[in-house]
């Protein structure tokens, strides 16, 4: 995007996130997850995540690779995000 002037306005490349895999999170940092279908919120234990996926897994990849607890069980449509611990 340009202004009048050739002047750029936005970044011509993605934003890249400062925290792309669960290894370069911060430990003040809690993952919590919501479902798509139900709306459920839960945080996530960080070093259960690691164990099963790797401590190098993308946090991009991580919501289609949740499953809500039953009775629900959705797969589809979850959603993370990052909460900063209290001091």
């Amino acid at each position: 995007m340009r202004h009048d002037r050739s002047i750029e306005l936005a970044p011509s490349v993605k934003p890249q996130f400062d925290y792309e895999t669960l290894s370069a999170l911060p430990e003040w940092y809690v993952i919590v997850a919501r479902c798509g279908a139900c709306g459920h919120e839960d945080e996530l234990d960080r070093r259960a995540i690691g164990r099963r996926f790797g401590k190098n897994v993308k946090l991009v990849s991580l919501p289609m690779r949740l499953r809500c607890r039953p009775p629900c069980g959705n797969r589809v449509g979850n959603r993370l995000f990052l909460r900063k611990l209290g001091r």
